[in-house]
């Protein structure tokens, strides 16, 4: 999780990533795609974490939660990934 982070900051302060992001309207959908996901993956690491620090207190009923949280999140940090190719890729 630290790694994502800090690889959002290396991106952001190398390639003004949100300033790119923030035209939606003329971006390629990929990259539209790809920063919808690559968001959504940085929320849900803090649902993980939030579910994470209950379950060491103790509160066993919210383990299922937290292991389909942790299952949607690895989904999205690989979707986060594979998109990651397309959304750099020069155009033809």
């Amino acid at each position: 999780m630290i790694w994502d982070i800090i690889l959002i900051l290396q991106v952001e302060l190398s390639r003004s990533a949100i300033l790119k992001a923030s035209n939606a309207v003329t971006n390629p959908m990929i990259l539209n795609i790809h920063v919808s996901i690559a968001v959504s993956t940085v929320i849900l690491y803090g649902f993980m974490v939030y579910t994470g620090r209950a379950l060491l207190s103790g509160r066993n009923e919210i383990r299922s939660k937290h292991r389909i949280l942790g299952y949607s999140t690895l989904l999205m940090r690989i979707l986060t990934f594979a998109t990651s190719f397309w959304a750099v890729a020069p155009k033809v």
